[in-house]
C-alpha cells in the first residue's frame, strides 16, 4: 500500500546512537551515519576529578585502553565505570591474600559479581564500526 505524499518516511527516523542502545544497530545500514556523528564529536578524555577518584588499577586500565582506542563520550563514560570496577576487583584480590578461609569464600562470591559487572561493561563497549 502506497504512503501519502508528505507523510511517508523521514519523520520517524531513529538516531544511530538510539539503535545502539536498543540493540537494533545494523552496521551496513546505520554504520555510515554513526561514523559521521562520531567524526564530528571530540574524543573523550577523563577529567582530573575522575582520574583522582580512581585507584592505581583503574587508572592503569584506563590508560591501557585509551592508548589503543579513541573513545566517544558515551564510550568514555562506560570505560570510566569499568575502571571503577577494576579498582574494586583489585581491592578484593588484595584482601583475599591475607584473609581466613571463611572470608575467602565471601570474597570469591564478591569477585564473581564484580567480574560479571566488568564483563557487561566491556561487552557494551564492543560496538561494530
Amino acid at each position: 500500500m502506497a504512503g501519502r505524499p508528505g507523510r511517508s518516511g523521514g519523520h520517524n527516523r531513529i538516531d544511530p546512537r538510539e539503535h545502539l542502545l536498543r540493540g537494533t544497530f545494523n552496521p551496513t545500514r546505520h554504520g555510515p551515519a554513526l561514523a559521521a556523528l562520531e567524526a564530528a564529536a571530540a574524543p573523550w578524555a577523563p577529567t582530573r576529578a575522575q582520574l583522582a577518584a580512581l585507584g592505581a588499577a583503574g587508572r592503569a586500565f584506563l590508560a591501557r585502553v585509551r592508548a589503543s582506542y579513541e573513545l566517544s563520550t558515551w564510550e568514555g563514560e562506560l570505560l570510566l565505570e569499568a575502571a571503577v570496577v577494576t579498582d574494586r576487583l583489585a581491592q578484593v584480590r588484595r584482601v583475599r591474600v591475607r584473609a581466613d578461609v571463611k572470608t575467602c569464600l565471601a570474597l570469591d562470591k564478591s569477585e564473581q559479581l564484580w567480574v560479571k559487572q566488568l564483563t557487561a561493561l566491556l561487552l557494551a563497549l564492543r560496538v561494530p564500526r
